[in-house]
């Protein structure tokens, strides 16, 4: 990829032919505002090396962009630089920047900028983030209606996730993720990001974006592991499938079998997973990436763990089931129990499952 940054560089463009195109007095006095600003600030090296990475790596498509801004290389705005670290407390994501994909490219959509910062893919999951400079406030936290594709199809990454918080006057830092379907993986892909409006928390207040982006991504370094084991307790089975291991987690597959109905009678919620160690003592942390079945008794899981410690040699998983009654029967029949519920609850403790890991 740099080899062709390269050879877009050396690419002979006359600046002196250009065609003309009307523009508003709006926009005419926008345009002389950012350059102002940024006048000083340029130089260009690093503008070479974004207009080719825009162009190899990121397109943009929309019928209401008015175009490619000057604000599109716009790594001068410290934030931009640091979106992965914003929100790394919430996705586990300490050290996803140093391999994530910078762009810093930025569309413009009825008065709204959009700028793209950083990609990065891990054969299951896609992270995006992106800095969002509205016409009006939206709150703290305002939330995003948005989609993404791969390789033109809308439905191969079920799992999207938005995060938005403000940094500034009108102005928003966005984390977007996305998994794959459970049993699916991906070396590389053409990644279709779909921003459709964002919305205040309560709902009051409403920007259309209408804007698309359109990247590829290949995905990070990663090996597979199938393991294949399983742990009982008389009714209830964890079998844990397959390892992923990536350069910045792991990702673990497994599936949770409830075989007695009664018990789902008498614990109506139910949740299951793995605590896991290493042999050198440390624990990893975990968050669900999504989960799919047949119903309660049959579920296929994907959790993503933190990066595995280097001088690791094993894995062992302890696996558990957290049983929890309902609290009370709502009026439509439906069961519910609250977050801070005395309702009776149960934790079972399967037998351990230790496996060499895989390099």
């Amino acid at each position: 990829m740099k080899n062709l940054y390269k050879q877009f560089n050396d690419i002979d463009i006359n600046i002196t032919e250009y065609e003309e195109m009307d523009v508003t007095e709006f926009e005419n006095a926008q345009f002389k505002k950012e350059m102002k600003n940024r006048i000083s600030k340029k130089k260009t090296k690093k503008w070479m090396k974004s207009i080719s990475a825009a162009c190899l790596s990121l397109g943009i498509a929309s019928a209401s962009i008015v175009g490619l801004s000057y604000t599109a290389f716009a790594q001068e705005i410290p934030i931009l630089n640091s979106i992965l670290k914003l929100f790394s407390d919430r996705e586990m994501l300490t050290g996803y920047d140093e391999l994530a994909e910078q762009h810093h490219l930025t569309a413009e959509s009825g008065g709204n900028s959009i700028t793209v910062n950083e990609i990065l893919f891990d054969s299951k999951s896609l992270f995006v983030t992106y800095f969002i400079e509205t016409e009006q406030d939206l709150g703290e936290t305002p939330m995003l209606a948005g989609s993404i594709e791969v390789n033109g199809k809308r439905h191969a990454l079920p799992f999207v996730d938005h995060t938005l918080k403000k940094t500034g006057e009108n102005q928003y830092a966005g984390l977007t993720k996305a998994v794959l379907q459970l049993d699916a993986s991906l070396e590389e892909g053409d990644f279709t990001f779909h921003m459709s409006s964002m919305t205040s928390t309560d709902k009051k207040d409403f920007v259309q974006l209408g804007t698309q982006f359109d990247f590829y991504a290949k995905a990070t370094d990663n090996v597979t592991q199938i393991v294949d084991k399983e742990a009982t307790d008389e009714d209830l089975i964890l079998h844990l499938e397959k390892v992923t291991y990536t350069p910045l987690s792991f990702i673990v597959n497994f599936n949770s079998i409830i075989k007695d109905q009664t018990i789902l009678d008498e614990w109506p919620f139910i949740s299951s997973g793995f605590h896991v160690t290493d042999d050198l003592g440390n624990t990893y942390e975990t968050k669900m990436n999504g989960g799919a079945g047949s119903g309660s008794h049959d579920m296929s899981y994907m959790f993503t763990y933190e990066k595995l410690h280097s001088d690791a040699k094993t894995l062992t998983f302890n696996p558990y089931f957290e049983l929890l009654a309902a609290d009370k029967v709502l009026e439509n029949g439906v069961l519910y129990r609250d977050h801070s519920s005395n309702a009776p609850k149960k934790t079972v403790e399967l037998e351990e499952i230790t496996i060499n890991i895989k390099r």
